[in-house]
């Protein structure tokens, strides 16, 4: 089979490993040596870092956990019967955003925060959940407890690596609600040139202290979206609030609300929440008129 396009990370693999976790639309491949996760993913999914897109509409039919995996300059040889063929895999570059701080002061922060949150339904996202199941309930309380402190501790400048750290692996699933919430906030609030990117060492701190709490996968995505690296649907998502801020395009929320079973609309409300903070912290012009705000980061 053909790949059509992948990262520098995936392109430059050269070690062995094996088939972790097969998903229809996702092949997920364990590292040892390294530690590290490498995604396959079908066609039909955007690009991501660390990542394959393969002339391939399923992938559950062809791959098997605990299938050996040799990376090669040519291609991937995974099990006894398959070959994957990266000799004209095109290099995928996500772009690296930045602001300037006239564009910051353009962006319409509040505006931005609020139509994020009221594209989430309670049935989206565990930060919502009203239904009957304890155990949700429960979650879901928790949730909105260490949200409210973290963003408290951005606010008030105090505490925030203890704060993403208690924060880190709340949920379930591969990529729990809290981590996928900080990968949101954390792809808004360390764009080059935002204010709040000198938190981006106590994030990293943060999730080296707690990735033990937390699974493999979802500690390399949040790795990589705290160094700005993340998945392509997100990049059109951050081009619109840097490049057209008047201007919210449906068909970019969806792409994103897309992502796994609840991680889309997960990454939503973190990033709806950055979007509260930026404002807060001296974006969209409230230092202008008639008072004025305390810059917070």
């Amino acid at each position: 089979m053909q790949a059509l396009t992948a990262d520098e990370a995936f392109l430059t693999q050269r070690l062995s490993g094996r088939v972790e976790q097969v998903f229809s639309r996702a092949v997920n491949l364990f590292i040892p040596e390294t530690q590290q996760l490498l995604t396959l993913l079908s066609n039909g999914c955007d690009n991501a870092p660390n990542s394959c897109r393969l002339a391939l509409t399923q992938c559950d039919t062809l791959f098997r956990p605990g299938e050996q995996v040799q990376f090669c300059d040519s291609g991937i040889a995974v099990g006894e019967d398959k070959w994957i063929d990266t000799s004209s895999c095109q290099r995928w570059l996500a772009t690296k955003w930045a602001l300037t701080a006239e564009q910051f002061q353009q962006i319409p922060w509040q505006r931005w925060s609020e139509m994020l949150h009221q594209q989430l339904r309670e049935n989206e996202t565990l930060f919502l959940y009203r239904g009957d199941n304890i155990f949700y309930q429960e979650i879901a309380r928790v949730l909105q407890q260490r949200r409210q402190v973290l963003y408290q501790a951005l606010v008030q400048q105090n505490n925030v690596e203890n704060a993403v750290a208690e924060f880190i692996g709340l949920g379930i699933g591969l990529t729990p609600s809290a981590d996928d919430y900080l990968v949101g906030l954390g792809i808004i609030l360390f764009i080059r040139g935002h204010p709040a990117e000198k938190y981006r060492k106590a994030f990293l701190s943060a999730l080296q202290y707690a990735r033990n709490n937390t699974t493999l996968l979802s500690a390399v995505t949040l790795e990589a979206a705290f160094h700005q690296r993340y998945r392509e649907s997100l990049g059109r998502l951050i081009a619109s609030l840097i490049t057209e801020p008047e201007k919210l395009t449906s068909q970019h929320i969806t792409d994103i609300k897309n992502i796994g079973s609840s991680s889309g609309c997960d990454m939503l409300y973190g990033m709806a929440d950055a979007c509260a903070l930026s404002h807060q912290s001296g974006g969209n012009y409230v230092n202008q008129g008639s008072y004025k705000k305390e810059h917070i980061f």
